[in-house]
């Protein structure tokens, strides 16, 4: 369990809970958000058909935190702590930037099987992460999985090109998810939030290489 406390420079408080081994819970579909609908700005990738799901995994998780921010504007300070099994942090940040992380943990523990991929990273949650911190936790994830890969008798992927691919399949779900999230929201803190997402997904798969180049020194030294 990792648990969100957000502070408000006006003195409101908001607490989250994120069961990172959560269940889905079935529920009337009427009680769900319409923005939440599977094929409402499905994501172009999306394995998922409507007959089995009516509903976005990923957008059914959030819903209760984008409708809780939907009037919230992105600069607005505030003061979060984030409380993990291991250890707690505490940081005065904006809106955007805790929103980006709480939902990103959120989406990324969620049903959904291509956000679900990140899963093993939400397990040894960094909040507040930078560029450079996630992509050298989520080379060394993906490295990981090709070690034991090599242990069970297959090819490992040592060239990382399944990387690539899978931060191109992030950036095709987080640019469709954003649309989700715009119509939720009549203010940008929730937009700009999954719109960082976007950011760090579309500038990975474009020049993966550029950026490990760029974080190499932390595993040479």
């Amino acid at each position: 369990m990792i648990e969100y406390h957000i502070t408000l420079k006006e003195g409101r408080v908001f607490q989250f809970q994120v069961d990172l081994a959560r269940k889905i819970q079935p529920r009337a579909a009427s009680s769900h958000s319409g923005w939440t609908q599977l094929e409402f700005n499905k994501c172009s990738n999306c394995p998922l058909n409507r007959e089995q799901h009516s509903h976005c995994p990923a957008a059914v998780d959030v819903e209760q935190i984008v409708a809780t921010f939907r009037d919230v504007i992105s600069y607005e300070e505030v003061t979060v702590e984030v409380r993990t099994p291991m250890r707690t942090y505490s940081q005065a940040t904006d809106m955007q930037t805790t929103l980006r992380s709480l939902l990103g943990l959120v989406m990324a523990t969620s049903g959904c099987p291509i956000l679900s991929r990140l899963k093993g990273l939400a397990q040894l949650h960094l909040p507040f992460a930078s560029l450079q911190e996630t992509l050298f936790r989520t080379t060394g994830a993906y490295l990981l999985r090709q070690y034991f890969a090599l242990k069970e008798g297959a090819a490992p992927d040592l060239e990382l090109k399944g990387l690539g691919q899978l931060y191109g399949d992030l950036q095709t779900v987080n640019r469709c998810f954003k649309k989700r999230v715009d119509a939720a929201s009549e203010q940008d803190a929730n937009m700009n939030a999954i719109g960082s997402l976007v950011f760090v997904a579309m500038g990975v798969s474009y020049s993966l290489e550029d950026q490990l180049a760029e974080i190499r020194q932390f595993a040479i030294e």
